[in-house]
């Protein structure tokens, strides 16, 4: 089997290659890029001097300050021992969940668009099955248009709430529906949902497990990288019922063993300690999303307004373009950018990110004014498909 890499990884890569005679690249960032305060650092560097017992459900105390903290943020009773799994990630988190709990053959349902899940499942020797979303709507999850996608392979629903990219947050009745065809149709629901703390207009955030007496067979993959500024040390955890969780763990044994005990030391003291720090950064993100809309606007491109998340989800058809030639055209701009076909949606969208500074977004704005004033181009060279499995 021939895999593709990573979309956003592999545009990244292509715009630090870029020629010297294009025009500089605007920096544009995702995830808060924050050192660590000092309670944090100080947590790993006490912990890089000790010896811990090997725990691959990982650190006792970690998971204990995770379950603290759902009951008290979202009233969710947590089981610490059995509900509780840390990963290297949301991504390694969900990946693993995927092949501890499906078959070859199987069939996952994805409302789309929606985040690079297309990989995981395949590598769990499954196969997607994308159900466009209610652009009209806000890119909303129709439950009878996902119902209609459900056949007899069908094994699972994976939804990302909030969605990336499209910053699409589910309201509480929506969920509802979701988990009902998963109920009448004995689904897995899988749930990506690491932008948890980026929600700024809306519905608000549900977690999932929030509706378990709807449908018991639920697993949440969350991110410390998103939440926590975490990135840099791949740290997250997955939280399902013990009947979902003890396959998922003897996966990840296989899979990874442990994760470091020194990066959960420092999952712990982010977790724990003061939030002052992190919560600064997210109540600029409201002014930098709109900051972003007004130039978007100012330049003819028309996007849904993301309720959450740290992007936006543009209609370039105005560019004449789409897929990996669209992500050129900008590219040669100096706008990193990419194109929607990557999740699943429309060639014609890009996804585009506002954690920048002000600064850099009202550059967004005004190199995307002088590129609409004079583009005139014809779609064509969508990204190939998705490999098949095998």
């Amino acid at each position: 089997m021939k895999w593709e890499r990573l979309p956003a990884l592999e545009l990244a890569d292509r715009a630090q290659a870029a020629p010297s005679d294009r025009a500089a690249m605007v920096p544009f960032r995702g995830v808060p890029m924050i050192p660590m305060p000092e309670h944090v650092v100080e947590a790993a560097r006490t912990a890089a001097s000790e010896v811990f017992p090997r725990r691959s459900r990982g650190s006792a105390e970690l998971r204990r300050a995770i379950a603290s903290r759902l009951e008290a943020v979202h009233g969710l009773a947590v089981d610490p021992e059995s509900e509780l799994l840390i990963t290297h990630g949301a991504q390694h988190g969900m990946s693993v969940a995927l092949r501890a709990l499906l078959s070859p053959g199987d069939e996952v349902v994805v409302p789309a668009p929606s985040y690079f899940f297309d990989g995981m499942i395949r590598l769990a020797g499954a196969r997607p099955v994308y159900v466009p979303s209610d652009e009209s709507r806000g890119w909303d999850h129709v439950p009878a248009a996902v119902e209609a996608a459900v056949t007899p392979a069908a094994r699972a629903l994976l939804i990302c709430n909030p969605n990336n990219p499209t910053g699409y947050v589910p309201s509480r009745e929506r969920l509802c529906q979701l988990l009902a065809v998963a109920a009448r149709h004995g689904l897995i629901v899988f749930s990506d949902e690491s932008y948890e703390r980026y929600v700024w207009d809306g519905p608000g955030y549900v977690p999932q497990m929030l509706l378990r007496d709807h449908h018991p067979d639920l697993v949440t993959v969350t991110s410390l990288s998103k939440n926590y500024a975490f990135t840099s040390w791949r740290v997250g955890y997955v939280h399902a019922p013990a009947h979902l969780l003890e396959p998922v763990h003897r996966a990840f044994e296989w899979d990874a063993i442990n994760v470091g005990d020194v990066a959960q030391a420092a999952a712990h003291a982010v977790v724990t300690g003061p939030q002052q720090w992190i919560e600064r950064e997210f109540a600029t993100m409201r002014a930098r999303r709109d900051i972003l809309r007004d130039g978007l606007e100012s330049a003819g491109l028309a996007s849904v307004r993301p309720d959450a998340g740290i992007f936006a989800f543009v209609d370039c058809t105005p560019l004449g373009f789409q897929g990996r030639r669209l992500e050129r055209l900008l590219m040669d701009h100096g706008l990193t950018a990419l194109a929607g076909d990557a999740f699943a949606g429309p060639g014609t969208h890009v996804r585009m990110l506002y954690g920048g500074s002000a600064a850099s977004l009202e550059e967004v704005g005004r190199r995307l004014r002088a590129l609409t004033r004079g583009s005139a181009g014809s779609a064509g060279e969508a990204r190939p498909p998705a490999p098949a499995a095998g």
